[in-house]
């Protein structure tokens, strides 16, 4: 059985708020779009070289959102935390050499940092909403008391992640539910329902379960009532074949010699600010590749896959996976994703090899992620700006010439917020 890491929760999710308000101005924050740019912009310089500093501000401002304005302030942290380096002439910077541990998570030493930042209420609060609802819709009014603000400070963040598309706010079953479509892409509704019913427990429940283990057999869970090794109540397995049935969750499949099709069930896929138009092929092969790999461990018809990590590192270094009689049925779909291709080697025995280019190694390492921690590690990483940051400025500024103008917009006071701050303005007077 694996276990899902334990990961910085807060790093992570200032990630994901600030990817979620782009270049919107929030007057009540403070220090966390800071550091929301910084992790945006750690994980995108993890394993490049030097980089000029002119590229850097052309590609953070283009891709990231990120004003030149507010990038000196970015680097500094980065550079406290010892994630890069700056070369300076004077107090100008021309370098900036990346220096982000290539094994840990990027979001480690930017937690620690954040631990001894002091953010205001909002921050505070509407990280806090975020965090409710990473797994798991939740009603509203449940929400609010959960968290004990006071009552406009609540709707104030509400507003926040609201306006920004962090957070939907959906009716159901008389309720008002907030889901985040972050972390949820498919059938929202059908998810929303289910809260609304009093299953928001339950949900969060089944999906850490399938977090811990991805690639679970579908089949395997029913028989046995556990997942890897952990109970679920049949009210649970009821969820999880519903979510299943009814898009939220969206298994691949693989067809047994005996004609049977097997379900492997995995979280359910990010929305656009986690998984971005190019890695969402990577992110299916992905699942291609714990599914097979799922299928030889746990239902092989005659030869046992005794370490799937083993497996897909062979995949990765050597570009091939050994011969054997079940390849033909095992790696069927990785042929028709792309990944590989199955050689015949004879006597119904076939040989997987690699289709070796960028796209299918990085699947093979988010495999590998899958396996190893129940997460995407690099779902949120834009390629186009990474090939971007590696080349010149010339480059670049063919890239942007479009988008030199960029401006903030500002995330505009609900009514009765308006009337408090003209009072307190005619209170000045």
């Amino acid at each position: 059985m694996t276990t899902t890491k334990e990961t910085p929760v807060f790093a992570e999710l200032a990630h994901d708020l600030q990817t979620g308000l782009g270049r919107t101005s929030i007057p009540d924050f403070d220090r966390l779009p800071i550091v929301g740019m910084a992790s945006i912009l750690a994980l995108h310089i993890k394993g490049l070289g030097a980089i000029e500093y002119g590229v850097l501000r052309q590609v953070s401002d283009h891709f990231f959102d990120i004003p030149a304005v507010a990038l000196p302030q970015v680097l500094e942290v980065l550079e406290e935390i010892e994630y890069l380096t700056l070369i300076k002439s004077g107090k100008s910077i021309k370098t900036v050499i990346p220096s982000v541990p290539h094994f840990d998570s990027v979001y480690l030493r930017i937690e620690e940092y954040l631990s001894n930042e002091t953010l205001t209420e909002h921050e505070q609060l509407a990280i806090a909403i975020l965090g409710e609802l990473t797994n798991k819709p939740e009603k509203r009014d449940a929400l609010f008391g959960r968290l004990g603000a006071e009552k406009k400070l609540f709707n104030r963040c509400e507003s926040i992640v609201s306006e920004s598309g962090l957070v939907l706010s959906k009716r159901a079953r008389g309720q008002d539910i907030l889901i985040s479509p972050i972390y949820f892409a498919d059938n929202l509704d059908k998810l929303v329902d289910m809260a609304a019913a009093g299953g928001a427990t339950r949900v969060e429940r089944v999906l850490k379960l399938i977090g811990q283990s991805q690639g679970w057999p579908l089949s395997m869970i029913e028989k046995q009532g556990e997942v890897a090794g952990t109970k679920i109540s049949i009210d649970e397995l009821n969820i999880l074949k519903s979510m299943v049935a009814d898009g939220v969750l969206k298994p691949p499949s693989i067809n047994r010699p005996n004609a049977s099709s097997e379900l492997f069930v995995f979280t359910p896929r990010p929305g656009g600010a986690r998984l971005n138009a190019g890695n969402r092929e990577v992110y299916e092969r992905a699942m291609g590749l714990v599914a097979a790999i799922r299928k030889g461990q746990l239902l092989p018809e005659q030869y046992r896959i005794k370490s799937p990590t083993a497996i897909l590192g062979a995949l990765r270094d050597r570009k091939f996976i050994r011969t054997n009689s079940e390849a033909p049925h095992q790696y069927r779909n990785l042929v028709s994703l792309r990944v590989g291709k199955l050689v015949d080697t004879g006597g119904g025995r076939s040989q997987l090899e690699l289709i070796d280019t960028p796209e299918n190694l990085r699947a093979i390492d988010e495999a590998l992620s899958l396996v190893k921690t129940g997460q995407m590690s690099q779902s949120s990483v834009d390629e186009s700006a990474r090939i971007a940051l590696s080349q010149d400025e010339s480059y670049v500024q063919s890239v942007v010439s479009s988008t030199n103008f960029r401006s903030s917009s500002k995330l505009v006071l609900k009514p009765d917020e308006q009337h408090e701050v003209d009072q307190l303005l005619l209170d000045l007077k």
